[in-house]
């Protein structure tokens, strides 16, 4: 169940971090840089819902 939580969440952080970057604040990052910031966003939360 864990593993299934943390794929979700690295995919919602991933589109939100998309969605983000595409349309407010209209530059183009690189798949690689997104994918990393999403890495981190989902570490983060997951060991705050680990602490929890």
């Amino acid at each position: 169940m864990f593993i299934i939580e943390t794929v979700v969440g690295l995919i919602c952080f991933f589109i939100v971090n998309i969605l983000y970057d595409t349309y407010i604040t209209k530059r183009n990052s690189s798949f690689i840089q997104l994918s990393i910031i999403s890495m981190v966003q989902t570490i983060i939360a997951m060991s705050i819902y680990n602490i929890l």
